[in-house]
């Protein structure tokens, strides 16, 4: 179980595109998540901020495109910057489940 989880829409999934560096080195290629959430300021109003993730498994994502999920985060500070990822082997699920109605029998 993680500690941080990050809640919000899920609005886009890509694959960040591939290419090699002034050294040979290839980067890119890696499965992206595009999640606009809710940031709490201090004086109590909230701000839209949209965050770019990498995911191990976009394809978990795929049916829960344009809803509210909860996934757990890691966070890696550089500096006075923090970037999130998603842990491998996480998995993101609704933020707020429909909850199941029993069916109702009727009288005749």
């Amino acid at each position: 179980m993680s500690m941080l989880t990050m809640n919000g829409q899920l609005l886009n999934m890509f694959v960040s595109p591939k290419g090699t560096n002034k050294n040979g080195d290839d980067y890119g290629g890696q499965d992206k998540v595009q999640i606009l959430g809710d940031v709490s300021l201090p004086n109590g109003e909230v701000r839209k901020e949209m965050f770019t993730l990498t995911a191990h498994d976009a394809e978990s994502f795929r049916s829960l495109l344009g809803k509210e999920i909860t996934t757990p985060v890691g966070a890696i500070a550089n500096g006075k910057a923090v970037t999130f990822f998603i842990p491998k082997g996480s998995s993101p699920s609704l933020l707020h489940p429909k909850p199941v109605t029993p069916a109702r029998s009727q009288s005749v």
